[in-house]
């Protein structure tokens, strides 16, 4: 969700993949222990002036109490007030002597800290971003800007369409998870200091940590500042009491009235693949949604003038949990058929597939672009944390690239027709329901859940 002082570090997963030269290709981590016996991954780049420890932390916290469930949403926070005992401002001024960059960040499921400065800085870099997560300064002030911020930004997105369109689908299909509410102004509200010291110390520990690092430094230089700052948290983190939630798509044609000069479009779906499937999925998804001249583009663009863009995505919600969507602004007067022709050519692309001329120029740009990402440390080690999430190996980043290059048309058009959703939920924010084929028509946000 939020934070940086100085540089965000990406922890993106499929977005990092299809937006990701040659630096990085084939390069692999390996893993390393700690002194102590804490294992962490490393790759050396002897040529790097700046050295990159990430953490990625399983949260369960939303899942075990329901009740404070905007916790990491507030505790993402911490770096921005910087630790007791230091004014913010002197704080910052700290971490720009050491040119350092530091990051907490939280979504569904994962926490993650990163810090990241010259070499010859790191340690003390290191130090410093830390002092925060082990003993953050938010004061009952810092408190009462983030409500009211919280409260600000939930009136920008009712004036926001897109944004309103993706919140109100998130409210829709996640029903009574957790995840649907996290960020609201009155779950914002319900957080205190005692509500993240909780968070912190139920998901911040050395059993619930995987461990990053990337630059110059050997794997012993870096095992000893691993040990120096992550040996300070507490051993045991709380496990998931629960399962973790699926989103449930209706099937759908919901319409939210709301004045405005377009119609905003999302069309969604849980999607269901294995991991060594995702290449092919995003292959897949490119040749659809992938720019102005993919299939949608084309259509509802080319031939019809309906939109300045449309786009589709393949996302990670919660760990395991993976959805398709579609995304577009559409002319008032011409949405009623171009919302048709979405559903014509996503169908035809799910049951027919796609030309061996378009998988291979999918091919070649995604690999290209997840290349070039890897020449920075942020993506590089972003793209590992991402594979080992899914349940990959270092070697799978490593290869990933070749191994897209190497994924035959006929198993892209398998994973079309065999993974993706049959059917989609459509969610529109309209002017009027009028000529949209609506089942269900709501005029406040509190309703769309009688659209299930």
């Amino acid at each position: 969700m939020k934070t940086s002082l100085v540089w965000r570090l990406s922890g993106a997963a499929l977005a990092l993949w299809m937006s990701a030269g040659a630096a990085g290709a084939q390069e692999k981590f390996q893993q390393a222990l700690t002194p102590a016996g804490l294992p962490f991954w490393h790759l050396q780049r002897a040529e790097e002036p700046r050295a990159l420890i990430v953490g990625s932390f399983a949260d369960a916290f939303a899942l075990n109490h329901p009740d404070k469930i905007a916790a990491a949403v507030v505790g993402a926070t911490m770096i921005d007030y910087g630790p007791k005992g230091i004014k913010a401002g002197d704080y910052n001024e700290q971490l720009k002597d050491y040119q350092a960059g530091c990051n907490v960040s939280s979504e569904p499921m994962l926490s993650t800290f990163s810090a990241e400065a010259r070499a010859e800085d790191f340690g003390a870099a290191l130090d410093l971003c830390l002092q925060p997560l082990m003993d953050p300064a938010l004061r009952e002030r810092d408190f009462e800007r983030l409500r009211k911020s919280s409260v600000v930004n939930r009136a920008r997105l009712e004036t926001n369409r897109s944004a309103l369109a993706s919140f109100l689908t998130r409210r829709l299909t996640w029903g009574s998870a957790p995840f649907s509410r996290w960020s609201e102004p009155e779950e914002i509200a319900k957080i205190d200091a005692d509500g993240v010291e909780l968070w912190k110390r139920e998901v911040f520990a050395r059993d619930n940590v995987t461990i990053v690092a990337i630059g110059p430094l050997d794997a012993a230089t870096f095992g000893k500042l691993i040990d120096h700052s992550f040996g300070r948290l507490p051993e045991h983190a709380v496990a998931a009491k629960g399962e973790v939630p699926s989103p449930v798509y209706p099937g759908k044609t919901i319409v939210f009235e709301s004045a405005g000069d377009q119609t905003v479009l999302v069309m969604e779906g849980a999607l269901s693949i294995e991991s060594p499937e995702s290449q092919a999925a995003n292959i897949g998804n490119n040749v659809l949604g992938g720019g102005l001249d993919r299939r949608l583009g084309k259509a509802v663009r080319g031939e019809q003038g309906a939109t300045y863009g449309i786009s589709s995505s393949i996302g990670a919600v919660a760990p395991g949990k993976r959805i398709f969507s579609i995304r577009s602004a559409l002319a008032n007067d011409l949405a009623p058929a171009a919302i048709q022709r979405v559903r014509e050519v996503t169908e035809s692309w799910r049951n027919e597939g796609v030309s061996e001329r378009e998988a291979a120029l999918s091919r070649s740009l995604l690999a290209t672009s997840f290349e070039r990402g890897l020449e920075r440390i942020g993506s590089k080690a972003s793209a590992l944390l991402s594979m080992l999430r899914a349940g990959r190996t270092a070697e799978d980043e490593a290869l990933y690239a070749d191994r897209m290059r190497a994924t035959p048309t006929e198993e892209v058009n398998r994973v079309l027709r065999e993974r993706m959703p049959q059917t989609m939920t459509t969610l529109l924010v309209a002017p009027k329901a009028d000529g949209l084929g609506a089942d269900c028509v709501v005029r406040n946000i509190k309703d769309i859940e009688t659209c299930r």
